[in-house]
């Protein structure tokens, strides 16, 4: 996959991939019952944890590495972390009914997103390293994380 085909600025845009990987969550998902949302960081802004909508997939954006300089272009290695979210009481103390029930929503979007060919990238999706799961009074957080390779052109003045 290159930029082929988009303008300097579609290329350019840090945040050109999330509609992209979204999408391809949401086709993951779509058929999952009960219902999973799709959610954002804006999405997420301001909902505190008592009602966000379970269970869920977060796309959040968590920066950019400088891989090469080439000049008047970078490559640039960009994190996406996607995460599963998930609420289950049934075994509250031990946590594991939450930790089945996100692993199984974590396994498929692993399953869409990992070696995607995403427009924008220059090459597929690459599994990372994610920081550690999370939970708390039924919510587990179990994170995956990606990486999309861009290149960022210096616009023509």
């Amino acid at each position: 996959m290159s930029n082929a085909g988009l303008s300097i600025a579609e290329a350019n845009n840090f945040m050109a991939l999330e509609g992209r990987l979204i999408a391809l969550v949401q086709g993951a998902v779509q058929h999952m019952v009960p219902a999973v949302h799709v959610l954002t960081a804006a999405d997420l802004a301001d909902v505190k944890e008592a009602v966000q909508k379970t269970p869920a997939v977060h796309v959040i954006y968590g920066g950019y590495q400088v891989e090469e300089d080439m000049g008047t272009s970078w490559r640039l290695a960009h994190t996406w972390f996607v995460v599963a979210a998930v609420r289950n009481v049934a075994t509250t103390r031990s946590g594991q009914a939450a930790r089945q029930d996100a692993g199984a929503l974590a396994a498929h979007v692993v399953g869409a997103l990992a070696g995607a060919q995403v427009p924008g990238a220059v090459r597929p999706l690459t599994l990372i390293t994610p920081p550690p799961a999370g939970y708390a009074a039924g919510y587990l957080y179990l994170p995956t994380a990606f990486r999309a390779e861009t290149i960022f052109r210096k616009p023509q003045t």
